[in-house]
């Protein structure tokens, strides 16, 4: 990356808070551009937090050139993302704070990246064997609708739920975060799975073929219990109905 880009992206970003959010206790730049990923295309995701007031959105504007994504918190809304992306293990507002570059308030940005980059460090919740379970066979019917489509257009859209799928179920299985769209493919490319590597190369790969991602997504499937189909029940059954225990 251009170090320009950082220098010119924290310079606007600190305007900007300046300018918007003057009495705040703490912010800091995150996403791409201090992860040295930024183009001149980025936009800037700013996390804003207010000790002293009730704050819990997201705002976007358009300052000095840039595209700016504004997430502002007061202390329950922080602690209430924090809780609600760990118990989905989905990190976002945990990545912002645990990885941003400090624009104020140094030593609270600090303390709020501290708390967030616990939370990370721990790791998700374990799947129960029953969601494991779910995930498992959610892939197997995704892997056959992709088998036995004949429709381009269907075929796209099946293609993309099973590599989502895919790579959900093979994060999950390896005690690995969650991510949605391009941290998707960015938390498989950390986790040191031969599958991972696969389904990287997939997406990386101009074909895309869907018998590759076939044989890609079931040996996924092979490294955390095998296809699941027959007698897999979900939610939940009246133990007095027919098979009931």
């Amino acid at each position: 990356m251009n170090p320009t880009i950082l220098e010119r992206a924290v310079a606007s970003a600190r305007a900007f808070v300046s300018e918007f959010h003057p009495e705040a206790a703490a912010a800091a730049l995150a996403g791409s551009i201090p992860a040295g990923r930024g183009t001149d295309t980025s936009d800037l995701d700013v996390v804003i937090y207010y000790a002293d007031r009730t704050a819990n959105y997201a705002e976007t504007l358009r300052y000095d050139g840039w595209l700016v994504e504004s997430f502002v918190y007061g202390p329950e809304g922080i602690e209430e993302w924090f809780a609600k992306e760990a118990g989905l293990r989905r990190p976002v507002a945990l990545d912002m704070w645990a990885t941003g570059l400090p624009l104020m308030g140094e030593d609270a940005a600090n303390q709020l990246r501290d708390a967030a980059r616990a939370i990370l460090d721990a790791g998700p919740t374990p799947l129960d064997p029953h969601q494991g379970d779910d995930l498992r066979y959610g892939l197997t019917a995704a892997i056959d609708d992709l088998r036995g489509n004949t429709d381009p257009g269907e075929a796209l859209a099946v293609m993309a739920d099973v590599f989502v799928r895919s790579g959900e179920l093979l994060l999950l299985a390896n005690n690995s975060w969650l991510g949605t769209g391009k941290w998707l493919v960015r938390r498989l490319g950390s986790v040191d799975r031969p599958e991972a590597t696969d389904l990287v190369g997939w997406a990386r790969s101009a074909e895309r073929s869907g018998d590759e991602l076939c044989r890609v997504a079931s040996s996924v499937l092979e490294s955390t219990g095998g296809a699941l189909q027959e007698g897999h029940v979900r939610g939940r059954r009246d133990a007095h109905a027919k098979g009931g225990s």
